[in-house]
């Protein structure tokens, strides 16, 4: 799908892929040009087509450039290959091929005029200098809750088991929790100009998700320095969550609601954490390992290759086998541990 973008200083357009729910911004020029590559068409006929067409005298040594960035991003096949080496930085977790007929979209839309508007007003939300203060902050807390830590575990015991108080906080405290996770990847890209063009919350069954997916070509031309720092920032935020939890929990009387509501924010915001560091999941982790081998997508080319290879076929990335059948069996660990989880919840709902 393409669209003109709206609100951009030179005319834009929007590529959407929705296969994968990845998203290109390209110029005019870079759009004439990039439809003139048939598949068929040589460099050399590209190029007189478009001096004939668009006006445009491009050297054959740029066309090169430009085509391979084009086959890079996913937007040309190559040998029939479809693809490419798109880096899909969302966040969230994926339960297995279910995903699109069970996952429920709660919010999903293109959040970057609210976060430009948001760092106008405070851009201090992405200094260093705030964030280590923040942290410094987090420490504190976690020090208190663990030197209250019997307490803590008498009053999860209680909020659990002795009452369904629990259940009227849950899904709320997930949900913004999740949001303020994500909010810190969006707030990360933002910094480092970087667009985002999807801020989605869902939920999947009974489990809740989140994502945040920039503009490809943006995010690719990142440092992997600052792709490591926006991939970070989203359990930091989660951190930050979960120590206005712990302020709530350790303010407010045993008997008030919101005493309750400072343990689930603390559990729930804690426990989101796990499928995102858990490399077995589509989360912040698996995000990680797939900049520190530069094999963007690798669940996705694990998958292919473990297919192609169980069907007789001989696969090309034969030196990453190992590697493959290693994400390959992860997966399926994952799939049934949230199947598993999903199953656990629904029994101690209806128990």
């Amino acid at each position: 799908m393409c669209e003109p973008l709206t609100g951009a200083a030179k005319p834009k357009f929007r590529i959407y892929d929705p296969n994968n729910d990845i998203t290109y911004e390209l110029g005019q020029a870079e759009l004439a040009l990039a439809r003139l590559f048939n598949g068929e068409r040589t460099l050399e006929q590209v190029q007189l087509l478009a001096q004939e067409r668009l006006r445009a005298a491009i050297s054959l040594p740029k066309l090169v450039v430009f085509q391979t960035r084009l086959l890079q991003l996913g937007l040309l096949a190559y040998n029939g290959q479809n693809g490419g080496l798109k880096r899909d930085p969302a966040t969230g977790i994926t339960y297995g091929p279910l995903k699109r007929f069970l996952l429920v979209n709660l919010v999903k839309m293109n959040p970057q005029r609210g976060l430009d508007s948001l760092y106008r007003l405070a851009p201090w939300l992405c200094a260093p200098a705030f964030n280590a203060l923040l942290l410094l902050i987090v420490g504190v807390a976690l020090g208190y809750l663990f030197s209250q830590w019997s307490q803590f575990s008498l009053d999860v015991m209680v909020t659990y088991t002795q009452s369904w108080s629990w259940l009227a906080w849950h899904y709320p405290v997930i949900l913004s929790s999740i949001a303020i996770h994500e909010l810190g990847h969006a707030l990360s890209c933002r910094h480092y100009r970087v667009r985002v063009t999807d801020f989605g919350i869902g939920v999947y069954t009974l489990l809740a998700t989140g994502w945040v997916r920039p503009e490809q070509r943006t995010w690719s031309a990142l440092s992997p320095g600052k792709r490591a720092i926006t991939i970070l920032m989203g359990p930091v935020a989660s951190f930050y969550y979960a120590a206005v939890g712990i302020v709530v929990w350790g303010t407010t009387a045993a008997s008030s609601p919101f005493h309750d509501m400072g343990v689930v924010m603390i559990v729930a915001s804690c426990l989101s954490l796990i499928p995102t560091l858990l490399p077995i999941f589509n989360g912040d982790t698996y995000l990680a390992l797939t900049e520190f081998f530069n094999q963007p997508r690798l669940r996705q080319r694990a998958l292919r290759y473990c297919r192609q290879r169980l069907s007789g076929n001989h696969p090309e990335d034969e030196k990453d086998s190992r590697l493959y059948w290693l994400v390959s069996l992860l997966t399926a660990l994952g799939w049934i541990l949230a199947w598993c989880g999903i199953v656990m919840m629904i029994i101690h709902l209806l128990s």
